[in-house]
């Protein structure tokens, strides 16, 4: 029997900071000959690695009182207040919980010390909570079972309506998850098979298996358009829906503005006891089958965005890639290859930008690079990634994503 985890407890949309907190906090920095981080705790810690992802100089921390810190992620000098308003050109973050305000912006105001930035609750959670490396409880998998797809969405992030016919070999995909389930102990929050349309792999059911072999506590997701569901109660490799009952598999079907019985689909999950989920959002924490939305996410086909952006990314830390033996931060990285076929590109993507899991020796090492930022960041536009559009099929030009 197999143990389900809580949706509540995988990783998901994080709470996002606003793109103009970042702006006005960075601008701040770059306006000091010197920066530093008032406070010295977990939060202002995650704020120094953000502004180390950045490539922003923080000079130290600022502390109310003279002491000696234990520092977790790295140490850098420490002064005290006093010691700051009496500096030049210097610069002080108040990243300080709210309430220990009033103590210190009245002592810089009684000494004339203008260079502080309050910095609200809001976006020294939303920062911490990007920058803080994942638990074993909120690590999660995705893998492409084929790359193609049998619909073709607009602005596919995953590139599926671009995509020639490509499966995932399937003893490839074995040697790999056994290779995972070494590093991660058989242990993950949640593992997703996606695509393309993973439903169209024939071998379908033994990836499964393979899955659940491995990680026999882990949330395991088929995420489908759901257009094939019913043709796979007979298929020539098995039942499917027989087979998600058993290894207790939550198909995911994303909902559609397109002329499909969803009901059908409703009704065989319920004659066999399968979990089925259902939105037009997958993100959401219920269902929801208003119109579906796509999103646009641009590409500075340059590879010039601002660093400090990527804070802001739905996909940064969250969303890692198995793919051909390798892991990646999110699916855009991992099958950028397939747009730069299609169009002609050549967003690089470096050594950097992927872990070699034959190479590493603990999920721990998947957890931090997937909490830092990687070259291929610099190619995502994410300040201006917006909702789009209602759902429709792809015109597959290149203006999709620029």
């Amino acid at each position: 029997m197999t143990e389900k985890h809580s949706r509540s407890k995988i990783h998901l949309i994080n709470d996002l900071p606003h793109y103009y907190e970042l702006e006005d906090m960075v601008s701040f920095c770059r306006r000091n000959e010197r920066t530093y981080i008032y406070g010295v705790s977990d939060n202002q810690e995650y704020l120094l690695k953000f502004f180390d992802n950045c490539g922003i100089p923080i000079a130290g921390y600022v502390t109310t009182q003279k002491e000696t810190p234990c520092f977790r992620y790295r140490s850098i000098p420490v002064i005290t207040i006093d010691e700051i308003i009496g500096m030049k050109n210097a610069g002080a973050l108040l990243a300080l919980p709210d309430r220990y305000y009033r103590y210190v912006i009245p002592k810089f105001r009684k000494f004339g010390f203008a260079g502080y930035f309050v910095m609200t609750e809001f976006i020294k959670k939303a920062v911490a909570g990007q920058m803080k490396r994942r638990p074993i409880e909120e690590m999660t998998l995705e893998v492409n079972l084929a790359d193609h797809c049998n619909i073709a969405c607009q602005m596919c992030d995953h590139y599926s309506q671009l995509a020639e016919e490509r499966f995932l070999d399937v003893d490839s995909f074995d040697r790999d998850m056994k290779r995972m389930g070494k590093i991660f102990g058989h242990e993950i929050a949640c593992i997703s098979l996606v695509g393309g349309e993973p439903t169209l792999h024939k071998d379908i059911i033994r990836c499964m298996e393979i899955t659940r072999r491995e990680f026999p506590r882990a949330e395991v997701i088929v995420l489908t358009n759901g257009l094939l569901l019913l043709e796979l109660e007979h298929s020539p490799k098995g039942n499917f829906w027989k087979s998600c009952k058993d290894l207790n598999v939550q198909i995911t079907v994303t909902v559609y503005p397109i002329n499909f019985d969803y009901g059908a689909v409703e009704r065989k999950a319920a004659e066999y006891g399968t979990r089925l989920f259902m939105s037009s959002n997958i993100h959401a924490d219920a269902a929801t089958k208003v119109v579906k939305i796509t999103e646009k996410h641009p590409f500075d086909l340059g590879g010039n965005a601002e660093k400090y952006y990527f804070a802001g990314c739905s996909y940064f830390n969250k969303y890692n890639v198995l793919k051909d033996g390798r892991v990646y931060m999110c699916p855009i990285s991992a099958h950028i290859g397939i747009f730069n076929k299609y169009f002609n590109q050549n967003l690089r993507l470096g050594e950097q930008d992927s872990l070699d899991i034959y190479k590493i020796e603990s999920w721990e090492e998947i957890a931090e690079f997937s909490s830092n930022i990687i070259p291929f960041c610099g190619y995502c536009d994410v300040k201006n990634r917006r909702p789009y559009s209602e759902w429709k099929s792809s015109s597959k030009d290149v203006s999709e994503y620029v």
